[in-house]
């Protein structure tokens, strides 16, 4: 007996990107061997974008209102999607290939499931976004998932009550937490399923977005911002971490799947005081020039008009 596949509502909020809009809709519609419906609202652009989304005529489910920016467009798009599930697919990314939704939707055939993550890519390819661990131990870390590549039941969108828009970057971070907290299943797909593009709102305003990321960590983790911080750069930036932060570490309650993943990530790296002076050295002119090549991508990425890489 063939099982029969569940709704996924693919929703694309918009506002003003007449330029990336059509390429986007059209990836969602050229999705395979999946029961989909593809749902867009726009916050009353200005530009072209409403032409080029009426083109489409009732191959979509097209809505248009005032909103306060894109986590309350994509709270006011949330009830009136149809599908069991939720895929938000931002105006100016687009999927990789006709088959890259059935690769999460595959995984929603286990009753236990709750959300599926898969990979994005970005820079034309040259960088894939990985999954992290899916458990609390990302609150250390920073996004568990790029959301564009994120599939969640639309119930635990309700009952968590959708995005916190007090967030302007990171609201999709806080979300995925919750998840998390609640202990809500999910799981990971080694596929490439979604091309992020950079040059958006998180992306223009990197220092903003970075420190709002850091917040959203200190208060999962119960803890100062400047313990977040250094978190997240020893376990997303792979930075030696210091004595203080490691003895600062031990002292604290945490669960049992958090010290595990600690103890695995940590291994027999020594702190930042007990490297030798040419380790030292060497971490000390890789964190610099890494941070260089970001600085000049992301001071090249804000002057651009448009999300076109």
């Amino acid at each position: 007996m063939q099982i029969k596949k569940p709704l996924v509502t693919i929703i694309t909020v918009v506002r003003n990107a007449e330029d990336t809009i059509v390429r986007t809709i059209n990836s969602a519609l050229s999705q395979k061997n999946v029961n989909f419906e593809v749902l867009v609202w726009d916050g009353l652009s200005t530009d072209q974008t409403v032409e080029k989304i009426k083109s489409f005529g009732n191959q979509i489910r097209f809505f248009s209102g005032r909103d306060s920016g894109v986590y309350d467009a994509m709270n006011r798009a949330l009830p009136l999607a149809n599908g069991k599930w939720i895929l938000f697919l931002n105006a100016d990314d687009y999927f990789l290939h006709p088959n890259a939704l059935e690769k999460l939707v595959s995984f929603t055939n286990d009753p236990k499931v709750d959300y599926v993550c898969g990979e994005a890519k970005m820079f034309f390819g040259l960088k894939r976004w990985k999954p992290k661990t899916l458990t609390d131990f990302d609150f250390f870390i920073g996004n568990p998932s790029n959301h564009q590549a994120y599939l969640c039941k639309k119930e635990i969108y309700t009952k968590l009550k959708g995005f916190n828009t007090q967030y302007k970057y990171s609201a999709d971070v806080d979300f995925m937490f919750r998840v998390i907290q609640k202990g809500y299943v999910g799981k990971k797909s080694s596929d490439p399923i979604v091309h992020y593009s950079l040059g958006g709102l998180s992306t223009k305003n990197i220092s903003k977005g970075v420190s709002e990321l850091e917040s959203i960590m200190a208060h999962f983790l119960d803890s100062d911002l400047h313990f977040a911080r250094e978190a997240r750069l020893v376990f997303h930036e792979g930075i030696l971490p210091r004595e203080i932060f490691l003895e600062t570490l031990v002292s604290r309650n945490l669960s049992n799947s958090q010290w595990k993943e600690i103890v695995l990530f940590l291994g027999k790296k020594v702190s930042f005081e007990s490297a030798s002076p040419f380790l030292k050295s060497f971490l000390f002119f890789k964190s610099i020039s890494i941070n260089l090549i970001k600085r000049v991508v992301f001071l090249i990425v804000s002057l651009l008009p448009k999300r076109v890489l």
